[in-house]
Parts: structure tokens; C-alpha cells; sequence
């Protein structure tokens, strides 16, 4: 086991994946104050539990995960504050869904993949957004989270049936192999596939 960072290692880290972090939460947030924010709360993070970096990964592998769990929990948090999305909001993100908009659709697709991830339980959505915002292939993402392939393939094929089931669309009319979930355009529409802008 390595040893924990010290102050002048988090700032060097700040200066050489502050970029990265901060492009990681835009893609996530959709917002540019938003990502400033969040860069500087997982740089916070990170400054206040230094021992929490073992040095068994990379230093931009662990940034990586804070920062996607961090925003993660940004977008429930936010949703929480919001509270309960009305009739016609839900309506609109259904409509907007079953046009199958790319996922540089724009802020309803966006609005529609925020509402699914604020939903779904956290382990579904971390992998979701490495899947289908990053690209990730499953045994990367297995990699990333010290989990088997396996549970990457089931929890992605859940997060595909709540994500289909809370925005209104039927079930697949057949169930596809956990181990290798198609990207298909419909699906495109469901997690804002490629969400980068």
C-alpha cells in the first residue's frame, strides 16, 4: 500500500487533472458552473481525506470515480430540492424519449437522463454513465469498480428496464444478455448516449 497523498501532491494533482475532472463533470452536469463547482468540491474532497488514495490505481482512475459519484449525487441532491416533477414535465421527458433523440438532444434529453440516474439506485447509475455517457466497455468499467464483468452486464441490463419503465416506454420485447447490452438508438434516447458537448 503506498502512502497518502500530502498538500503538495493534491495541488500538483489540481493543476495536471483539474482539466479532466472539470471536462468529467460537465459531461455529467451539463452545465458549465455546475462543473466548476464540482471540480473544486472533488478537489476539496480529496485535500480533506488524503488517506483515502492507496496508490493502487491511477491517480486520474480515482479522480475519475470521485468525480462521477460526485456528480452523481449532485444531480439527486438537486433533484431532492426540486421535488416532485410535475404531470407535464414527466409527460414531455416520455415524448421526448420515444422520438429517440441523439444524446446531444439538448436539455430535455439531459433533463430525461437526469431524472433516470436520480432514480435508479447508485450502483446501476455509475455504471450506466461509464456505459453510455463514456463509452466504457464492461470489462473496463469491471475493472474501474473492482466488480466482476458479470455484475457490470446485470446492472446494466436493470438500470435499461427502470430507465425504459420511469420514462414510459415498453419493455424490450425480448431480453437481451446482461453480458452485452446492445447500444441501440432507442437506447440512445434513454441515457443520453454521447452526451458530450
Amino acid at each position: 500500500m503506498a502512502a497518502s497523498l500530502n498538500r503538495k501532491e493534491v495541488e500538483a494533482l489540481f493543476r495536471t487533472y483539474g482539466p479532466l475532472v472539470r471536462r468529467r463533470a460537465r459531461s455529467i452536469l451539463g452545465d458549465d458552473a455546475e462543473a466548476d463547482d464540482a471540480t473544486q468540491e472533488v478537489f476539496v474532497k480529496v485535500l480533506a481525506s488524503l488517506e483515502a488514495f492507496r496508490g493502487e490505481s491511477l491517480p486520474s482512475t480515482w479522480l475519475y470515480r470521485i468525480t462521477t459519484n460526485l456528480c452523481l449525487n449532485r444531480i439527486r441532491d438537486t433533484r431532492r430540492h426540486r421535488g416532485r416533477l410535475d404531470e407535464l414535465t414527466v409527460s414531455r421527458q416520455a415524448h421526448v424519449a420515444s422520438e429517440r433523440p441523439t444524446a446531444g438532444a439538448g436539455p430535455e434529453g439531459r433533463l430525461a437522463l437526469q431524472t433516470v440516474l436520480d432514480t435508479v439506485p447508485p450502483e446501476l447509475a455509475e455504471v450506466a454513465v461509464y456505459y453510455h455517457v463514456d463509452g466504457m466497455e464492461q470489462e473496463e468499467i469491471s475493472v474501474l469498480m473492482g466488480v466482476a464483468r458479470r455484475t457490470v452486464g446485470y446492472r446494466l441490463e436493470r438500470f435499461r428496464e427502470e430507465a425504459r419503465k420511469l420514462l414510459g416506454m415498453p419493455p424490450l420485447a425480448s431480453k437481451d444478455s446482461p453480458q452485452s447490452p446492445p447500444r441501440v438508438a432507442d437506447e440512445a434516447a434513454v441515457v443520453g448516449r454521447n452526451g458530450r458537448e
